[in-house]
């Protein structure tokens, strides 16, 4: 057992082994049923910024490797298994760029000044690092805008893609997943815009209506994807829980159905049972919450554990997602450097640049409590939940037949309880708030 508490007494702090008894278990019971069967977990993580490459770039490198260890190995470290990768300019990247820069009023159809130098120092050689400490990692790629001249606006910042560039802006993508995958980065997952709904007026962003996504998927993107033999998976929407309606507007459509792997949504706006009503209505389609960051804006230490075990471990992760990540690996004491966006962010981690010293936030420890246990290959599997006793849970298979169950106390005052699984059971007392995992 491993439990992290509000009052931070315990931070991912493993406990005595409780003993497994043959006895029929009483009072409030969690049923864990591995017989019955859901989605495949990815993982958890977050995302290497450009803001997070340059802090960790900054590290001496003994420091640096192991603090990687700490965040993408399982058993001693968190085991984070996904990282949603920015592709070029957004608001935590050192400045606005596209991998296909042009003077203003030019124009590259072809693609001939194409280049992923902005990424080579600092950004491809840690992905490289990180898939040596964990080879199992995924990585979901999202732009923030297409390059400025494929644009209405001309720039990186404000407009929508111009319908003349759909092709070019397909093919750019493709060049990034060609480029990565040579550069020893193979990317798994691909979204065409981040928050296609909204228009940041001082960093890179770019709106794109469900009939323009549609059109770029189907006529440009999937034949692309195609013609050049990549199998990345294709996410729709890559935007907050409350444009349900536009994915469900996107799948309806048999076309672009089928040309979909999966639905990537953001938690600012709306409620993570848009999960569910998703999976309900398109069951075999797969769903990652993609982007979801902390900050000053989520309360104390405990106020934010609740947030984020509460919406994203449990409930996304029982509506269907196959996978959550959060938003800076690593930002600084004043939640930067920033692009021109949040500046009341914090990453999982806080580097100080001026002396290096390395603090774990409460998204490490919340994260910590599923990443370290489930392995890749997992299967969600059924837990009672929501019931008598205030006691929150998400169970897991892992492919060696172990058994994670995450549990998390909402009451206000500490609650015991039972875990009942293939005939064997035990006890625990749950401190309030606290979220505990049990492996078995």
């Amino acid at each position: 057992m491993w439990l992290t508490t509000p009052d931070r007494s315990a931070l991912l702090t493993q406990g005595a082994a409780l003993p497994l008894t043959q006895a029929p278990a009483s009072g409030h019971v969690v049923v864990v049923n591995d017989q019955q069967t859901f989605q495949q977990f990815l993982g958890v993580g977050a995302s290497l910024t450009g803001a997070s490459a340059a802090l960790l770039s900054g590290l001496a490198p003994g420091a640096r490797d192991a603090l990687l260890h700490q965040l993408f190995t399982g058993g001693q470290g968190i085991g984070l298994g996904v990282l949603r990768q920015p592709i070029g300019a957004n608001d935590f990247s050192t400045g606005n760029f596209s991998y296909d820069q042009l003077p203003p009023g030019s124009s590259d159809p072809s693609l001939a000044r194409f280049s992923l130098a902005p990424d080579e120092r600092t950004i491809l050689p840690l992905l490289r690092q990180i898939r040596g400490i964990n080879p199992a990692l995924t990585v979901v790629a999202s732009p923030w805008s297409a390059p400025g001249w494929m644009k209405t606006s001309g720039s990186l910042i404000g407009g929508t893609l111009d319908p003349r560039w759909q092709d070019a802006y397909a093919h750019y993508l493709v060049r990034f997943l060609q480029g990565y995958a040579s550069r020893g980065v193979p990317v798994a997952g691909l979204t065409v815009a981040n928050e296609p709904t909204f228009s940041p007026p001082g960093y890179a962003g770019m709106t794109l209506s469900v009939d323009q996504q549609r059109s770029l998927i189907d006529d440009h993107l999937a034949p692309a994807l195609a013609a050049a033999g990549v199998s990345t998976k294709v996410y729709a929407l890559d935007d907050n829980f409350d444009r349900l309606g536009d994915a469900l507007a996107l799948l309806d459509n048999p076309v672009t159905r089928g040309h979909v792997a999966g639905v990537a949504f953001h938690c600012y706006r709306g409620d993570p049972s848009a999960v569910l009503q998703l999976r309900e209505a398109h069951p075999h389609v797969a769903v990652g919450v993609s982007e979801c960051s902390g900050g000053s804006f989520s309360g104390s230490f405990g106020d934010a554990l609740r947030g984020d075990v509460q919406r994203l471990l449990i409930e996304a992760v029982r509506g269907g997602a196959s996978w959550i990540t959060k938003w800076n690996l690593a930002l600084d004491p004043q939640g930067g450097p920033t692009n021109g966006g949040c500046t009341t962010c914090r990453g999982l981690v806080t580097i100080d640049p001026a002396t290096h010293a390395v603090s774990f936030n409460e998204e490490y420890y919340a994260l910590g409590q599923v990443g370290r246990f489930v392995r890749p290959g997992a299967v969600v599997v059924a837990s009672t939940t929501f019931g008598a006793g205030n006691i929150q849970t998400v169970a897991f298979r892992n492919p060696d037949g172990g058994h994670v169950l995450l549990a998390f106390n909402s009451a206000g005052d500490s609650r015991t309880f039972a875990v009942s699984s293939a005939g064997r059971s035990f006890s625990y007392q749950l401190p309030a708030g606290a979220v505990a995992t049990f492996t078995w």
